[in-house]
């Protein structure tokens, strides 16, 4: 009697849980369909983006291409006859009468260059700023629209060249170019891709890219101690922050020293202050080209010797009789040693030659490792182009979470009523089953939890060229010095393999987490004290850093990493002669595979970050 009592209690306990067994099975059901629903938005808006970034990249190379072979062409006109030839100029009727009388020829003919050499500090503004805006044309013909972070970057920019503490002040930038007064200029093209606003919004911009300008900070801790100072510089890389919220202790194992108390003292980060850029500006600093101006007749004579001016020449058909080079008509020096016997003796010193800055080498002396780079790529480096390049097309975009999950912000509704679908106990069966549904659930939906989740999408083009010597052997187009007209084409290169420096205009937080919370953690004792000393809309944005350097600064954290790097990866067991286990052996720890590539046949070796 009292099983068959005891058993009509256990029924009538467990009635109404098939019901909620049921309906956990449904919600699951629909996040799974909203899922894959979700997955097919985002495919879809990949496409579009990739598409847009992509188009952006390569219109952006296109221009900067113009702009150095419009650069190159006008150095091409100096190294010829032209402007002694040409009535246009006034110069010189040939080369035969050109400097027979007095020397205000050589004069008119430095004025003459000297206008060429202003023409190419123009082009060298005008050029990449008309690519960045047809980039922006072109991201938009794809579907995308204005972005506010870089609208607001742009405008910012456009305020601090207008005012006179960097832009505008002589001691720490040329105001004259050979005649070129570009700050009035440049910062009215920068207004024009900004465009006009009704509403005060600025809404020209639609994708962003890298910009190292005049006066961005550089931060340093103000400590003589190495530590603190290798810290902050931990703490303004990007790449080092994503590690901390990833918890990727193989990137983050310089920060996890064994003797960590040698980083980790009060204050450890220093004395943080900005030392802003003071740079040569001959140029837009938006898709920059590197190009410099650099006087006197070696480049001229590097570039002939070689021959490299006769392939160009040859390359332009139908103007072989217009471009004869001056050392046709002129000796590079006197060959008479009792003097100057012709009276036209190499005029060549009188000239200003644009010329490629330091930015511009091979890839071995920029550190890139090619036949690595090769076995991730389809084919080898083409000879000649297999350069760093001074002129790269580097275009990203920040694409806020739109799921459908995101949207309704499912996750947290699930979290408010979840604990009202689990039992209270473990002990009955059906329960369990039922709270381990529910646990899996929230857990999957953990991904879609990040308030400021974002993709990143990024694109890099550059223009290619070569030069030829008078052997036929190809070489870089940076070779010669001079800057020539042989870019020949555009093209796609991998994002890591020639990274672009400066400050991502895309990325607002990150742009007031150097500029603001960093400079404000230097002058505090304590991490949770910045935020008073920032402005809350500004902290809010800052956030996740705030979270992140405290995740840092603790103890338990970073011993947690540094016993994963400690942690055995392989290892095996010995043996005595009985078959008997008699010890252990750790052959290698989690540390000793941090550079592996795992993906791509393991060794110790990195592979790309980024491909596309």
């Amino acid at each position: 009697m009292n099983t068959l009592r005891n058993l009509r209690c256990r029924v009538r306990s467990e009635r109404g849980q098939t019901l909620i067994l049921g309906l956990m099975a449904v919600i699951i059901l629909i996040v799974g369909i909203l899922v894959l629903f979700d997955v097919q938005r985002v495919i879809r808006g990949k496409v579009k983006v990739m598409s847009a970034i992509d188009a952006a990249a390569l219109t952006g190379a296109k221009w900067q291409q113009n702009t150095l072979n419009l650069i190159g062409e006008m150095n091409l006109i100096k190294a010829c006859t032209v402007l002694i030839t040409d009535p246009a100029y006034g110069i010189g009727e040939s080369t035969d009468t050109f400097l027979a009388g007095d020397d205000s020829e050589r004069e008119r003919l430095k004025e003459s260059a000297d206008l060429l050499t202003q023409m190419q500090v123009r082009v060298a503004f005008v050029g990449p700023l008309i690519g960045f805006g047809a980039a922006q044309q072109a991201a938009k013909n794809n579907g995308l629209t204005y972005n506010e972070s870089c609208n607001t970057f742009l405008q910012e920019m456009l305020s601090d060249i207008s005012s006179g503490d960097y832009y505008g002040n002589p001691d720490i930038v040329k105001q004259d170019y050979y005649g070129f007064q570009w700050r009035v200029p440049y910062a009215n093209m920068i207004s024009a891709i900004l465009g006009p606003s009704s509403d005060g919004t600025a809404k020209g911009v639609a994708v962003g890219t890298n910009v190292d300008y005049l006066g961005m900070p550089k931060l340093l801790a103000d400590r003589s101690e190495r530590p603190p100072v290798t810290v902050v510089n931990y703490l303004q890389n990007c790449a080092v922050m994503e590690a901390i919220a990833a918890e990727d202790w193989c990137i983050l194992r310089a920060l996890l020293p064994d003797n960590d108390g040698i980083y980790y003292q009060e204050k450890w980060w220093g004395n943080i202050r900005i030392e802003r850029s003071k740079k040569a500006l001959e140029g837009a600093e938006l898709l920059p080209v590197h190009v410099t101006t650099y006087a006197g007749g070696d480049l001229y004579n590097r570039a002939d010797e070689n021959g490299m001016l006769d392939e160009v020449i040859r390359r332009i058909p139908g103007r072989e009789e217009e471009l004869k080079k001056l050392g046709t008509a002129y000796d590079s020096y006197d060959r008479n040693t009792q003097g100057d016997t012709d009276g036209k003796n190499n005029p060549l010193p009188e000239i200003s030659w644009s010329t490629f800055d330091s930015d511009w080498c091979s890839y071995s002396e920029y550190g890139v490792d090619k036949g690595s780079w090769e076995n991730y790529l389809r084919g080898p480096f083409q000879q000649g182009v297999d350069y760093r390049s001074g002129a790269l097309s580097y275009f990203s975009i920040r694409v806020p979470d739109e799921t459908i999950l995101r949207q309704f912000e499912f996750r947290r509704n699930f979290q408010r009523n979840n604990h009202a679908l689990r039992f209270g106990g473990t002990q009955n069966a059906v329960g369990r089953q039922i709270n381990q549904y529910g646990a899996r659930t929230e857990s999957a939906l953990t991904y879609f939890d990040d308030d400021d989740f974002h993709i990143t999408f990024d694109a890099t083009a550059k223009p290619l060229g070569y030069l030829k010597t008078e052997e036929g052997a190809i070489r870089y187009p940076f070779i010669a010095g001079m800057v020539l007209p042989v870019f020949d084409k555009v093209t796609l290169i991998p994002v890591a393999l020639e990274p672009v420096y400066g400050m991502p205009m895309d990325d607002r937080a990150w742009i007031i987490y150097i500029t603001k919370y960093l400079p404000a953690l230097g002058t505090v004792n304590s991490i949770d004290d910045v935020e008073g000393l920032l402005a809350p809309a500004d902290f809010a944005l800052c956030r996740k850093y705030h979270n992140l350097i405290k995740n840092l600064d603790d103890l338990s954290w970073r011993l947690r990493g540094r016993q994963w790097l400690n942690a055995e990866a392989t290892g095996h067991d010995v043996y005595d002669a009985f078959g008997n286990v008699t010890g252990h052996v750790t052959d290698t720890i989690n540390e000793d595979h941090c550079d592996d590539w795992a993906s791509g046949g393991g060794g110790n070796r990195y592979g790309p970050g980024k491909l596309h």
